[in-house]
């Protein structure tokens, strides 16, 4: 494979993770403006009556989460495969696990910042809380001996500091296997906690490891095989009924906690080794890639189909409630996964038709390249902004909504710019 291919391939991953991330930031953003009308909407998920729907009980932004576990899967296999070669299997499988379980403990971390700014801070929300305020902590020491260069206290506290959000991944997930048990066995129907998407992110990047590591003539069909396996177990949960829980079914148990908590990762950990297959494909051979999400097209017309055949016959999209395969993101129903798998792929495929765009100005690429940093500072700037603008932000008339947050895209598209030009990349 040519280095031009390879810039051209590693330039439309960048850019469809960079328009991921545009627009879960920004989409979050204009929802503080009641002023733009039914714009300020477009981050509304089903089953509100305010989203914006294309298909029964499926809305805009539902499909950003499906989309950003592609952008993580199109990058999978080839950091790992380079890590093998480079460290040997065993440290690689290591640091993936670490790298996860990191990605799950900075969920946790905002998901306490969250009960902080809240004034959640009792009970047993202290056992999240307390870890966030050391981690902030050190952070914070963190930065300032950086800043001072002092590298033999920054360095070693860095990776301590990893070390402790790592151990807080392993804590949330923890507490969400608790409380998944607590759920089935009727000792609760509350949610502990609250997952976010770097939680779903971290999870589903464990679960999809082993799936990971298959090498061979058929481990793409391997893959495929056993994502659709993952997502029938799921789907059998999904659509039974427990005799001692408190829920009517077990698709209310799912969607107590947000996005399936514990259980509901396995569902999506199913979509990340479907985009393993469909990522690998695509890096070996296009065409190949094509063909591939236009033979995947073919089961996913037939859910759709399916779920309007046997949709109520007053039912509206809102909240619709299919008898075959209802779609339905909170419990990451199996029929939410197939159809959300091929609209991401879709997107990628039309980002793709415009890799020979090449130029200095490429906004998309400089946010696709800081994936993490761009997310954190949506949690830290665009949500101190928002606490700050309050109710100036609601009460807004439309042009000033509409300068301030193409003030806030210019914002952190110049951020993203600088960050791409001094080649400051954060990664984990």
């Amino acid at each position: 494979m040519s280095d031009s291919k390879l810039q051209n391939r590693n330039l439309t991953i960048d850019r469809f993770r960079g328009i991921v991330i545009f627009s879960m930031i920004i989409f979050q953003f204009m929802a503080n403006f009641a002023g733009l009308g039914g714009a300020s909407t477009i981050s509304h998920h089903a089953p509100d009556e305010n989203a914006y729907y294309i298909l029964p009980n499926l809305a805009i932004a539902d499909i950003v989460a499906p989309m950003f576990i592609l952008a993580i899967g199109l990058t999978y296999l080839p950091s790992l495969r380079r890590r093998i070669e480079r460290d040997g299997k065993k440290n690689a499988v290591l640091h993936f696990v670490k790298r996860n379980l990191m990605i799950v403990g900075i969920g946790v971390t905002m998901n306490g910042i969250n009960d902080i700014l809240d004034g959640h801070m009792e009970g047993f929300n202290l056992t999240f809380v307390i870890p966030t305020a050391v981690i902030l902590v050190l952070s914070i020491l963190c930065l300032i001996f950086k800043a001072a260069k002092l590298k033999k206290v920054s360095v070693p506290l860095g990776k301590f500091t990893g070390l402790f959000v790592t151990v807080f991944g392993v804590y949330g997930i923890a507490v969400a296997l608790v409380n998944f048990i607590m759920l089935i066995s009727g000792k609760t129907a509350d949610s502990l906690g609250h997952w976010l998407v770097l939680h779903h992110i971290g999870f589903a990047g464990l679960v999809a490891l082993p799936f990971a590591l298959i090498k061979g003539k058929y481990e793409n069909i391997i893959r495929l095989t056993g994502g659709f396996a993952l997502l029938g177990i799921f789907g059998l949960f999904h659509s039974g009924d427990l005799a001692n829980d408190r829920f009517i079914n077990n698709r209310e148990l799912v969607d107590c906690v947000a996005d399936g908590g514990f259980i509901g990762g396995i569902s999506w950990g199913a979509m990340l080794v479907l985009f393993l297959a469909f990522s690998d494909i695509y890096m070996k051979n296009k065409k190949h890639f094509y063909m591939s999400v236009g033979l995947y097209a073919i089961p996913t017309a037939a859910v759709i189909a399916g779920i309007f055949a046997t949709l109520p016959e007053d039912a509206t999209w809102i909240g619709a409630s299919s008898t075959f395969m209802a779609i339905n993101k909170g419990s990451v129903s199996p029929s939410f996964v197939i159809i959300t798998v091929f609209i991401s792929l879709l997107a990628f495929l039309i980002v793709e038709l415009f890799s020979f765009y090449k130029s200095a100005f490429d906004p998309f690429m400089w946010w696709g390249r800081n994936p993490i940093l761009m997310y954190c500072l949506e949690f830290g700037l665009v949500g101190g902004i928002t606490v700050a603008g309050g109710d100036f932000f609601k009460n807004a008339s439309m042009p000033v909504a509409i300068i301030i947050v193409a003030a806030m895209a210019v914002l952190l598209s110049a951020i993203a710019y600088i960050c791409n030009k001094k080649k400051i990349i954060i990664k984990i």
